[in-house]
């Protein structure tokens, strides 16, 4: 017995050792600004590189839905609801609202969308880092288990270097709870889409009672703010980013028309 505990504190100090050398390796991932550090950045474009490589790799360096719902899908997340099961002009007023640098991606090639316009939305570099520090901001504790678990199940290579990062990604370099402010804009934003929807179908009455005769207007034509189509789906996801099936988000609600500032 003795002998077995001996062990035991052996491998817990050896593993306490493993932990600090990562942290020592990593550090804290954020800067007081909010943006993360040259460390994450570089995470993140290895996790793009590797995306690109094991998902429906192509001559496209460009981040598409379907390559993003298969990450965390790998990593015991699901966003199916978001990448798969939103239309592709939601995407992308989500991406725009959260100043996620993105392209417009053809469909697959086909016969019949050969000689259409291009709109599935894809990521780019900047893009994806942008996306990733707000979700590691707005939920730490699932978009840090996501990272923590991609390096020690592949070989998540630097960008610049080539070099394998280290399999072991501390708790402790990634925020402890939801920052307040990026909390508040989301619901925020989520009450600025209700509001607008409510008001959309308000008017669409009005028309309907009163202007039989006129011809119609157009409700999906896109603004500045994008359509009434587009805003419509991601109001579902500005709700419950996090697709938790209990939302334990702050209920406080606060007008906001721009996200906290963060550059990638």
């Amino acid at each position: 017995a003795r002998q077995e505990e001996r062990e035991e504190e052996a491998n817990e100090h050896e593993a306490d050792v493993e932990q600090r050398e990562a942290y020592d390796y990593w550090g804290y991932l954020f800067k007081p600004d909010k943006t993360g550090t040259d460390k994450l950045k570089s995470l993140l474009r290895g996790l793009k590189d590797l995306m690109n490589e094991m998902y429906e790799p192509s001559d496209n360096p460009d981040l598409t839905p379907n390559q993003l719902a298969h990450f965390y899908r790998d990593l015991h997340g699901n966003y199916d609801q978001l990448f798969l099961g939103t239309p592709s002009e939601s995407i992308a007023f989500i991406y725009k609202s959260l100043g996620c640098l993105h392209s417009l991606q053809p469909l697959h090639h086909t016969h019949q969308t050969a000689f259409t316009d291009p709109t599935v939305p894809a990521l780019k570099t900047e893009g994806w880092i942008m996306w990733q520090t707000i979700q590691l901001l707005l939920g730490p504790d699932e978009h840090s288990s996501f990272l923590r678990e991609a390096v020690r199940k592949w070989d998540v290579k630097d960008h610049d270097t080539g070099e394998v990062f280290p399999k072991i990604l501390p708790r402790e370099c990634f925020p402890i709870e939801p920052d307040k402010h990026m909390v508040a804009w989301y619901e925020g934003v989520s009450e600025r889409l209700r509001r607008e929807a409510e008001e959309e179908e308000r008017m669409k009455r009005i028309e309907v009672e009163h202007d039989d005769d006129a011809p119609p207007r157009h409700g999906n034509v896109t603004d500045e703010e994008g359509s009434v189509d587009s805003r419509g789906p991601a109001l579902a996801y500005f709700r419950n980013p996090l697709y938790r099936h209990v939302d334990g988000r702050p209920s406080i609600v606060r007008r906001s028309s721009k996200r906290p500032a963060l550059s990638p």
